[in-house]
């Protein structure tokens, strides 16, 4: 208000200045409105921010609705919120969950990316491990991974090992089955398999399915009614981390 008053006030003495001096005198006003603009939108953006973070906490607390990981785990990506998302192919949860994960994949942010880590409990869990890295890796993600959880559950299909799988996957989707296997069994997928167990026992994994979002908060599943919950909550914990992480400027 200030400036404003200012502004008026030099209008009104340049108002009565020498005509040599009016463009000059219009040039600095104008400048100086201006800045007093962009100083007045600053101020409402701050106010819209503060508004969000005020909604954001009001929404679910920590302890409540969802667990602090201490120390969290470093996703060692700066520009993207990263979800967590640890199951197994052999879980009946986690293949009952697959829908609901994919309404999650679908309404992330572009801020925001999901991580599936197949967790290995017991051995006769690695070959779907093996499998799920290999889809990765091979671009069958979109097509296996779905398919994966109807064979077991739907189909009853059983798969001791990975050449089983691999016989699976050359005749539902067209692959090299020997290709597949040599994937599957490379030193990219067991370094994939490693990483993923240290990740597990860092975060403190004990059951599956389990959300983590950026290493750092976990859905309490205890104190939430569904599972649409569970996706609710990790919806807000993306937000608010894409919050703190400044990533939507």
């Amino acid at each position: 208000m200030k400036k404003l008053t200012l502004i008026l006030a030099v209008m009104l003495f340049w108002g009565c200045s020498h005509a040599q001096d009016e463009d000059a005198a219009k040039e600095a006003v104008a400048a100086e409105a201006k800045e007093v603009i962009a100083e007045t939108v600053d101020s409402a953006k701050e106010q819209a921010t503060a508004q969000v973070k005020q909604t954001l906490n009001a929404e679910y607390q920590p302890g409540i609705h969802y667990q602090v990981i201490n120390p969290a785990w470093d996703t060692g990506k700066e520009d993207k919120v990263v979800v967590y998302e640890f199951f197994g192919y052999l879980c009946p949860h986690c293949a009952t969950f697959e829908p609901y994960m994919k309404k999650l994949q679908t309404e992330l942010p572009a801020e925001a990316e999901l991580v599936r880590v197949p967790v290995v409990f017991y051995p006769q869990w690695k070959p779907y491990a093996q499998a799920y890295y290999t889809f990765e890796a091979m671009g069958l993600v979109d097509q296996a991974h779905e398919g994966m959880f109807n064979a077991i559950h739907q189909h009853k299909k059983q798969f001791r090992t990975i050449e089983e799988i691999a016989v699976w996957v050359a005749s539902s989707y067209g692959v090299d089955k020997d290709k597949f296997l040599s994937t599957a069994k490379s030193f990219m997928v067991d370094g994939q398999i490693r990483k993923g167990m240290q990740m597990m026992q860092a975060m403190g994994v004990s059951s599956t399915p389990t959300l983590i979002t950026n290493g750092k908060f976990t859905p309490n599943a205890k104190s939430l009614k569904s599972r649409n919950d569970l996706i609710e909550v990790t919806d807000y914990l993306v937000d608010l981390e894409i919050e703190n992480m400044g990533l939507n400027k």
